[in-house]
């Protein structure tokens, strides 16, 4: 058990760094009562909307934000609560996260047309986003999302590992625990007719999750590809969960694909 606790302890570590790292040019604004820090690069009909995962802020874009910048107008920034933005009050269900992203985004002067990128949680508010925005949308890449019925699917096969481990839970700061409790609801996104839809997956079985578990992952991703009537299933060869940051060439080609799809529908 105290290798274990260890072994999270390390983790949380590493939770914290990543959150606390910023992007160079990044700026401020409030959000109601919320200081959010955010930053942008490049120009371009349509912007990339990059939104973290659980535990992330926009330094976990490092490595990439800038090779995006040079397709089109990039955005990133830290959810509240992930230094350096400040910390919130607000709830942290996905409805509050987009609408104060959406707030965020024009007030920063980042208009529609959207490609929505998402990594691991981060992608299921950008389902969220596009759901109930769908008309501000010019496509979305999802970067190893946990599908919202995987939890659930994973709890069936009666497998280790479909929730966070307690110790680890316990460990987590009050703001990352909120966003991971709302997010345990399983539920079926909605489709997306034919908005240009990626999805990237990781290689299969790496890390420390059973052979069935990665079963039951690449069905549930596969299943997200089939949200929309025109998407691709990229996998990602030589990376884990961080697609962007240990093979993110292949989250180029699929913002890239998408930019190909927008511009042959305008020139329709």
């Amino acid at each position: 058990m105290r290798i274990l606790k260890n072994i999270f302890s390390l983790l949380v570590c590493c939770f914290l760094v990543t959150s606390c790292a910023t992007l160079r040019h990044s700026k401020t604004v409030k959000i109601g009562n919320d200081k959010v820090a955010y930053a942008t690069l490049g120009e371009g009909p349509l912007t990339i909307v990059l939104e973290a995962g659980l535990g992330d802020g926009m330094g976990s874009w490092e490595g990439i934000f800038e090779a995006l910048s040079s397709i089109t107008k990039v955005f990133a920034y830290s959810r509240p609560g992930y230094a350096p933005s400040s910390a919130t009050s607000r709830p942290r269900t996905a409805e509050q996260i987009v609408d104060d992203l959406r707030l965020l985004l024009r007030s920063s002067g980042s208009s529609p047309p959207y490609i929505l990128v998402g990594h691991s949680l981060g992608g299921r508010y950008m389902l969220n986003f596009i759901e109930r925005f769908p008309q501000e949308v010019a496509g979305v890449v999802l970067i190893d999302t946990r599908h919202p019925m995987f939890t659930q699917s994973c709890l069936v096969q009666g497998l280790s590992w479909c929730k966070m481990p307690s110790v680890l839970y316990a460990l987590l700061p009050s703001h990352i625990r909120h966003e991971y409790d709302a997010a345990q609801q399983p539920r079926m996104p909605a489709t997306m007719g034919d908005t240009p839809l990626v999805v990237v997956s990781r290689t299969p079985n790496q890390g420390l999750e059973s052979e069935k578990w990665h079963a039951v992952w690449a069905e549930t991703q596969q299943g997200l590809a089939e949200l929309s009537d025109r998407s691709r299933h990229l996998i990602a060869k030589q990376a884990g969960h961080y697609v962007h940051k240990q093979e993110p060439g292949s989250v180029i080609e699929g913002v890239n694909w998408v930019v190909s799809n927008w511009r042959a529908d305008k020139e329709r």
